[in-house]
């Protein structure tokens, strides 16, 4: 597993690049081509209270909430959730509360959620966290509760310079990515990681970025 300081660097980057935001972007890109599909998947499975697992300054968050859902949003920087809040105060929502914390040290009362969200944030973990990650979440999805992922295929070590970890993970030291943490985990890997982690996949499919689309039930 990465060691601590590692990781710790990979969460500097995120507070790092979300301080320099000044307000929070709302609106739904029509480029990527799953976003309809989440409230979809959630209505179908009678989701109505979802947890957004890092969800920056809480675009897909508003989104869903517009669609009648509950929103409960996590990210790791303090910076990100101010931004979101700020859109929550000025809207006047009771529906959806941004809370900022480390991922792997969310509080949150066991089978808490009916649906969660993750969007392009999986990437930045590496293999055993990855693996980590896909268990831990589980404990507060209601049992037969529906898992929403976006898994992007990135384009690791293309550009900057990153030292390559054991697991084949790459953490950035240039400039611009200094500490983030990138990992392109390939098809068979992933399978593999909600196989081993007990999550029935009821679909998974390709985008033409060639993100996996993955919706999977909790099976506890």
């Amino acid at each position: 597993m990465i060691d601590i300081e590692l990781y710790q660097k990979n969460l500097a980057f995120w507070e790092d690049a979300w301080a320099r935001v000044k307000k929070a972007n709302t609106n739904v890109t029509d480029v990527l081509d799953y976003i309809p599909e989440i409230p979809e998947v959630f209505k179908q499975h009678d989701c109505k209270r979802i947890l957004d697992i890092a969800c920056g300054s809480g675009w897909l968050s508003f989104f869903l909430n517009e669609q009648g859902f509950e929103l409960v949003g996590v990210d790791i920087s303090a910076s990100a959730i101010r931004l979101a809040n700020d859109v929550v105060a000025e809207r006047k929502l009771n529906t959806v509360q941004f809370i900022q914390a480390d991922m792997f040290a969310m509080d949150f009362p066991e089978n808490s959620f009916d649906g969660i969200l993750i969007n392009a944030c999986f990437e930045h973990l590496d293999y055993d966290r990855g693996a980590e990650f896909l268990q831990m979440i589980k404990k507060y999805l209601k049992p037969d509760g529906i898992m929403f992922g976006v898994f992007d295929k990135v384009a690791s070590g293309k550009r900057g310079t990153y030292e390559v970890l054991e697991d084949g993970s790459h953490q950035y030291n240039d400039e611009y990515r200094d500490g983030m943490l990138l990992r392109y985990y390939n098809d068979e890997e992933l399978e593999s990681l909600l196989r081993e982690t007990n999550w029935q996949v009821i679909s998974n499919r390709k985008n033409k970025h060639e993100s996996r689309i993955v919706v999977a039930k909790n099976i506890k």
